[in-house]
């Protein structure tokens, strides 16, 4: 085995989707800075809120889904459309999609995921029903959904345009990079053609990972950071997991918005109840698409 070779392989592999991921992490940064939904989570009110929580939730960021934590907190928005959105939201897994060469796969991905978000939302909002009183001096401004984000460059004064276009893109973009670069070397190092395990014995695992594979993905998804969305699509990418495992990976992934969930240690029960019930949808879920296709 060489490791040199694997390594500049994988390094070549992951530098020309660079550029990519870039030029979408400008557009999305562009897209939230403008959307008035990044501003005020007025529209996860009234009787079509799941559906616009999903259809939020699936944009490609996670301030939605810090969002509607908060709102959840300050019980202003029910059960079931925070679910809609935690379910729909994707993270890094549309900028790693739309760079690789299974950029297809992002059209049943998020398809599933909405038509999942809605089913699930309205379904638990009608069994938990609660009144919910919208504040209209709530306002969200990109900064506070984003903080997690952002807190590491300052966009201020005359420049303050290359800080929030250029250097908060470039900074995701080479995140995102490592991250896919870290997946894609590991499995180079066991599954590649050299590799210690080998591609027949690969092959095999994967044939049994579509009944166990799902579960695994599900609980890295409920990991609250951007990272466990970018290892999973990367890992199926590499070619490392099924579609069905990522599928149930980003079902569960709600980037930061549970770690913002469990900030209330008083709502100890709920949170877990919410925690569990994403863990189940994501690996059932997962399992049939594995059944299926």
């Amino acid at each position: 085995m060489n490791l040199g070779e694997i390594f500049l392989d994988s390094l070549i592999d992951c530098a020309k989707m660079l550029p990519l991921i870039f030029l979408t992490y400008i557009i999305i940064e562009i897209i939230e800075r403008k959307a008035d939904f990044a501003k005020h989570g007025k529209f996860l009110e009234g009787k079509f809120a799941p559906l616009l929580g999903s259809l939020a939730g699936v944009f490609p960021q996670c301030g939605v889904s810090v969002m509607s934590a908060k709102l959840l907190e300050k019980g202003l928005i029910g059960a079931g459309t925070l679910l809609s959105v935690f379910i729909a939201t994707s993270d890094e897994a549309f900028s790693i999609l739309i760079a690789s060469d299974k950029r297809i796969d992002i059209l049943p991905l998020m398809g599933i995921k909405i038509l999942l978000a809605v089913v699930i939302g309205y379904a638990v909002n009608a069994l938990v029903k609660k009144r919910i009183v919208y504040d209209k001096g709530d306002t969200f401004g990109h900064e506070e959904v984003c903080a997690h984000c952002h807190d590491h460059v300052h966009a201020e004064g005359k420049y303050a345009w290359i800080s929030k276009y250029v250097l908060i893109p470039l900074l995701h973009a080479f995140q995102t990079f490592l991250y896919v670069f870290a997946v894609t070397f590991v499995f180079g190092i066991f599954f590649g053609e050299e590799g210690l395990i080998g591609e027949e014995k690969f092959t095999e695992f994967l044939s049994a990972s579509k009944y166990f594979g799902p579960f695994v993905s599900a609980l890295v998804g409920l990991i609250p950071n951007c990272a466990s969305s970018a290892v999973i699509t990367s890992a199926y990418i590499s070619g490392g997991i099924s579609f069905g495992s990522m599928f149930s990976g980003l079902v569960s992934n709600a980037g930061v918005g549970l770690a913002v969930l469990f900030k209330n240690t008083s709502k100890l029960k709920r949170n877990l109840l919410i925690l569990s019930s994403l863990y189940l949808i994501g690996s059932l879920s997962g399992l049939i698409i594995n059944l299926i296709v």
